[in-house]
């Protein structure tokens, strides 16, 4: 029987072996900090690359490897058992303002399997999104439905996937690859150009809580610990082409606002203009995520995690201007947290997810 058509609840058994040593493209992200950590914990030897043009919100380890994708060589996958690789242009906004910039994450991904090819990496795991599902006429969504992307960022994701398809079925390869498609993955150190950081921010800082349109399109939410103990544990289970990480519940954007509202009474609606081909409802289909993986089922309810990384932003400082991160936030707010507070510790021995310490409304 396919692993693509296995019930719920038939956890596979398989004798893969236990990966020693992994490499974190985008290692400094909001997923690869956390990442980096829980495998580290686990006795992983661990190696993360980022480039940086991104400030993270999480102090990155002294031995990161400051480089993009693109200038990675040969020597920074040797000896390495699974690769993952996070790094990518995200923004589906600015996307549509500069589309050709996001040609990278086709060439970088390209690139980067090409490598583990050459060097034997035994496993690659490819970050992909549910935006490659568009809006699916299938609610919830499983991995074989269409590709329907409606921004260039999801349209260079479905070419990073075609590509890693490409790679898949190549004979001379000993490298199993598979895609991950991430559904709407929060919790503490995620930059606020997301709705939930966005909030508590929001609610920290002047009250307001920006929604853009008319606030009941939905997102299936899954809490950074959740996705992270899937991917610690992905490499050591039957490879699979592609798998939905994510709920499997969906959740409007009013009723997040509902819960940050309970948490911060004083807060109040900031209506905005909607988005352009705004997407209504993203949901997962988590069948295969729940037969795959021993950790498959979420165990963070969304209160709970939204609780979590509204302490989080409660520790990391108020921003100089909240009209400043509605306009910007993931090129001002994150840069201005980091720049005023002493995120980066010389002695640090690696990623903290403990956040800038400043001034901030208090619960």
């Amino acid at each position: 029987m396919s692993s693509m058509t296995r019930r719920s609840g038939d956890v596979l058994t398989g004798t893969v072996k236990k990966m020693s040593s992994a490499l974190i493209t985008g290692g400094a992200g909001f997923v690869g900090s956390h990442l980096a950590t829980a495998l580290r914990e686990a006795g992983t030897e661990v190696r993360t690359v980022d480039d940086l043009r991104v400030t993270p919100l999480i102090a990155p380890p002294e031995d990161l490897m400051r480089k993009r994708v693109l200038e990675m060589g040969p020597d920074d996958v040797a000896n390495v058992d699974v690769v993952y690789h996070l790094a990518s242009e995200k923004s589906v906004p600015l996307s549509f303002e500069r589309p050709l910039q996001y040609l990278e994450n086709l060439e970088s991904t390209t690139h980067l399997l090409k490598l583990c090819a050459g060097a034997g990496v035994r496993r690659a795991i490819i970050a992909s999104t549910c935006e490659v599902y568009g809006q699916a006429e299938k609610l919830p969504t499983d991995e074989a439905q269409p590709f329907a992307p409606r921004s260039p960022y999801a349209a260079s994701k479905v070419a990073m996937e075609m590509v890693t398809k490409t790679f898949q079925q190549a004979a001379v390869t000993n490298t199993a690859a598979t895609i991950v498609r991430f559904f709407n993955v929060y919790g503490p150190g995620e930059r606020p150009d997301a709705v939930i950081p966005r909030f508590c921010v929001g609610a920290l800082t002047d009250r307001l809580l920006p929604i853009e349109g008319t606030g009941v399109q939905r997102r299936d939410f899954s809490y950074i610990g959740d996705i992270v103990q899937r991917l610690v544990a992905l490499p050591s289970v039957e490879p699979v082409p592609v798998v939905n990480l994510g709920s499997g519940t969906a959740t409007s954007i009013l009723e997040v606002g509902s819960i940050i509202r309970s948490l911060c009474p004083d807060s109040t609606v900031d209506w905005a203009e909607p988005r352009t081909n705004e997407i209504q409802e993203f949901r997962a289909d988590i069948s295969l995520q729940q037969c795959l993986l021993p950790v498959g089922t979420p165990t963070i309810g969304l209160r709970e995690g939204v609780s979590r990384t509204l302490q989080w932003w409660q520790k990391a400082g108020r921003p100089d201007s909240a009209e400043a991160h509605r306009a910007d936030a993931s090129r001002t707010l994150a840069t201005d947290c980091l720049t005023r507070a002493a995120c980066h510790s010389p002695n640090s021995a690696g990623p903290t997810t403990e956040p800038p310490r400043t001034t901030l409304t208090t619960l």
